[in-house]
């Protein structure tokens, strides 16, 4: 049985996996971990998530308290908090499986160096179905990039901090990466102005607006027609999901930096 600490459990994605996680056989969870002073801190976490019945596990404004009685840490959060997360998991040595977006390169590498030391895996999407999105996005691109106008539209609901997604930053690596171009030097944000579009540019749209959870939309403009490929998520138990998929995977590894795309067999 494996032991899960949820950190921050009220959020959106903090409350599918929370439920998703007390569904799996293979798991037990141990408690949550959210901010000082939030009224739910104490309270259990089943009522807290909405599963209709008490489980046993509280929520801890202190990680201290709970960590050691846990195998990983599952995270959705922010950037900041995740860091943060980091030092904790660092010091108890345990296992980490993250969502959060919104890192710095030099952030990313923080994280991935901490492989030396746990188990850890960091993905910008935990979708398994959006990954073979990836898939799709990637072989159009080889057959058809280079002649075609790029664009990105992603729309999260209004409290998603960071812009553009980790899943549209992710699409528009994959697409760079066939092109054999960086992305930084074809990325473009929004229009605005007068000009003519550059040639061989993925230009990025980022909507932030009621309570929507996910969608990708990716445009190959020709001169005569036009292909769209787009991905809906109408929750977040697909991301969910994956990181359940993610904490199984990384039960029984040895400290390393691990990637979603092992845990569904890519």
């Amino acid at each position: 049985m494996i032991k899960v600490l949820v950190n921050g459990p009220s959020g959106k994605m903090g409350r599918a996996i929370t439920q998703s996680a007390y569904k799996n056989t293979k798991m037990k969870i141990i408690g949550g971990v959210g901010p000082v002073g939030r009224p739910y801190i104490g309270k259990d976490l089943g009522i807290l998530v909405g599963l209709g019945n008490i489980i046993g596990a509280k929520v801890y404004d202190d990680i201290n308290q709970i960590i050691e009685k846990s195998d990983i840490v599952l995270d959705c959060t922010r950037a900041d908090v995740t860091l943060k997360l980091l030092e904790t998991c660092l010091k108890y040595k345990k296992s980490l499986v993250t969502g959060t977006t919104g890192f710095s390169e030099k952030e990313k590498k923080q994280i991935e160096e901490a492989g030396q030391y746990i188990p850890i895996l960091l993905a910008s999407n935990t979708s398994k179905i959006a990954h073979v999105f990836f898939e799709i996005v990637k072989n159009l691109t080889k057959k058809l990039g280079k002649s075609a106008d790029i664009d990105i539209i992603e729309m999260h609901d209004n409290k998603k901090q960071d812009a553009p997604s980790g899943t549209a930053k992710e699409i528009a690596s994959i697409i760079s990466g066939q092109l054999g171009v960086k992305l930084e030097n074809i990325a473009e944000y929004g229009r605005r102005g007068k000009g003519i579009r550059p040639s061989q540019s993925i230009c990025f749209s980022s909507i932030r607006s009621g309570g929507f959870p996910s969608s990708h939309k990716i445009i190959f403009g020709f001169q005569n027609e036009k292909i769209e490929l787009q991905l809906d998520g109408y929750n977040m138990h697909t991301y969910a999901d994956g990181i359940i998929d993610a904490a199984i995977f990384l039960s029984n590894k040895k400290p390393g930096f691990y990637t979603i795309e092992q845990v569904f067999g890519e």
